[in-house]
């Protein structure tokens, strides 16, 4: 009975002690620091710190208050946490998540349907932004990015639409990027007889989170005949808060074996490219501009997890890998503007590698029991 009592006592000690506060340890296992990055904590993990979903509150390791942002399911069920990390390289950092107010925040990131611009979806952060083409658009066709180039932290995608002139600059940047019917500037494709597949504009979409910290959107494709084989293809796209990359998960449907994609950029007049072995890193003038000079040079790159650097195809630098029907398939694409924090090719060499280094060996998280010392 004392034993039973004891170990009954140190359950009681452990859960007041759980019910202020749930300590979180993010570790970063590169050799360069990790800066803004959004990590992602299960509810499951920390909801018995007490806290409920209008009243949860992350603190950094010296005590200040940080942004979050809750994930909820498809039946409103609370799924997770999100909050941005700074971790330094080969080190960890702690955060408390706890019961509390929280401050209201200034979302770093958007994304909407747009219908009154020909079904487009446009999605954006504080450093860029992207669209791509919806059902009512007849050309292109295509599942290809468009790169909007930005130099104001400030989100500018219903401001622009609404002015419907975002092909001039008025000193916040421009849409000065030409994407026809290619993959643009960043997208993933079927690779047939040596040949990319479009799979032509999105057929339906849904928003499933939009900030302040991350947004992300579900998209379904029209089936393609490709050899002989109906295949269906989904996709989700997803941009957190000061990234320049978004992160794309494609799942193709409805055939044997494997089949092979490449994720891929549309070569316009290209000044410098970096190849890394599943990276393509490009930076060209402006390629939709009267005065490339003058609307400066924009960089773009894609990096595909598992894939390796193949010869260009259809005048696209392309990464490529076979994969299976069902296997969900990681690509990045991301874009600098050099009147917008890109200043050289080289700069943005170091980052899209580092960013492909972070998709290959992603920040840890752990739930702590107490707060270490």
């Amino acid at each position: 009975m004392k034993n039973l009592l004891f170990i009954f006592a140190t359950y009681l000690c452990s859960c007041a002690a759980l019910r202020g506060a749930v300590y979180v340890e993010v570790s970063n296992p590169s050799d360069f620091a990790r800066r803004g990055e959004v990590v992602e904590v299960k509810w499951s993990d920390v909801q018995h710190c007490a806290a409920l979903p209008d009243n949860v509150v992350v603190y950094n390791d010296e005590g200040a208050e940080i942004p979050s942002q809750l994930i909820f399911g498809e039946q409103g069920n609370l799924l997770s946490i999100l909050f941005q990390a700074d971790v330094e390289a080969n080190a960890s950092a702690q955060y408390k998540i706890a019961r509390g107010k929280p401050q209201s925040y200034e979302p770093k990131v958007y994304g909407r349907y747009v219908p009154e611009r020909m079904d487009d979806y446009a999605w954006e952060n504080n450093l860029t932004a992207y669209r791509i083409y919806g059902p009512s658009l007849k050309d292109p066709l295509t599942q290809g990015v468009d790169v909007w180039v930005k130099n104001t932290p400030k989100l500018i995608i219903n401001e622009w639409f609404a002015k419907n002139d975002y092909h001039h600059n008025y000193g916040e940047g421009m849409d000065c990027y030409k994407v026809g019917n290619t993959l643009g500037g960043g997208a993933l494709a079927i690779v047939n007889d040596n040949k990319l597949t479009l799979s032509g504009n999105y057929l339906t979409q849904r928003c499933t989170m939009n900030g302040p910290l991350r947004t992300s959107a579900e998209f379904s494709y029209a089936i393609l005949e490709v050899g002989g084989k109906s295949v269906s293809m989904r996709r989700t796209i997803t941009l957190d808060a000061d990234s320049r990359f978004s992160r794309q998960e494609y799942v193709f449907d409805g055939f044997d074996g494997e089949i092979e994609v490449a994720a891929g950029i549309v070569l316009h007049d290209v000044k410098a490219r970096a190849d890394g072995t599943n990276y393509v890193a490009i930076t060209e003038a402006a390629s939709d501009s009267k005065d490339p000079e003058r609307d400066g040079n924009i960089s773009l790159a894609v990096v595909l997890e598992g894939g390796k650097v193949s010869e260009d195809i259809d005048a696209h630098a392309v990464v490529t890998r076979r994969v299976k029907a069902g296997e969900k398939i990681v690509m990045l694409n991301g874009s600098g503007w050099s009147q917008g924090g890109v200043a050289s090719h080289e700069e943005w060499q170091t980052q899209v590698a580092r960013a492909a280094e972070s998709l290959a060996h992603p920040l840890a998280v752990k739930v702590l029991r107490s707060r270490k010392k």
